[in-house]
């Protein structure tokens, strides 16, 4: 055999088919639809896939990259979730407190409809240490950029970067109100109760900004 001939010849066992990696990666989606985090275990996806262990990791690395793939997954659902709202509403762009509002009660449903795939990748994020590989902030910023986009007719928001801060701003509003309201017993409605505190808060958010021109 000759050197080119050795350098290219197969070694240990044959490289795995890409739809193998399909049929583990959606596996592995299923367990965290239906488990969260507490799903994300090599044996526990080898065994919904009907693989073995070994090829978890020949396949994804670690489960931490398998699961920044599973959360790109979501990130890209969430945004398309999003979109497809706006585009139902058929708002004019002008409409820009109604058009937050309609991203605002889309986020409420997502949430709700897919609560383990949510939870999972806000427990995942929180419990990274150091900063997060560039393709993974840049879905993101996709997301940010769906209420900057909505924002930009907005009296008073004209500048780039007040608008960008202003969409963030609005968005932690939103989530903290979802956080803390949808979990809450206490409410009768915790839906009805958190787009009532997010009315509140883009209402003024949105007057306010008119009224500083």
């Amino acid at each position: 055999m000759t050197d080119v001939q050795d350098k290219h010849r197969a070694r240990g066992r044959p490289a795995l088919a890409p739809e193998v990696r399909d049929q583990a990666l959606a596996a592995a989606g299923a367990l965290l639809a239906e488990q969260g985090l507490n799903g994300m275990k090599a044996r526990t996806i080898a065994a919904r896939a009907g693989l073995s262990v070994g090829s978890i990791y020949k396949l994804f690395g670690d489960i931490d990259d398998l699961i920044r793939e599973l959360n790109m997954i979501t990130y890209r659902d969430f945004a398309e979730h999003h979109r497809q709202a706006l585009e139902r509403a058929g708002l004019d762009r002008s409409k820009v407190h109604g058009r937050v509002m309609v991203l605002a009660k889309a986020y409420v449903d997502f949430v709700t409809t897919e609560n383990a795939r949510w939870r999972a990748l806000l427990a995942f994020n929180r419990r990274q240490g150091g900063a997060a590989p560039q393709y993974y902030t840049d879905v993101e910023d996709e997301l940010f950029q769906l209420v900057i986009d909505v924002l930009e007719p907005a009296p008073g928001l004209e500048d780039v970067a007040l608008r960008e801060t202003s969409a963030r701003a609005l968005w932690a509003a939103v989530h903290g109100i979802i956080v803390v309201v949808l979990p809450n017993a206490s409410y009768d409605n915790p839906v009805a109760t958190a787009m009532n505190q997010i009315e509140m808060v883009v209402g003024a958010y949105i007057r306010d900004a008119a009224q500083s021109r």
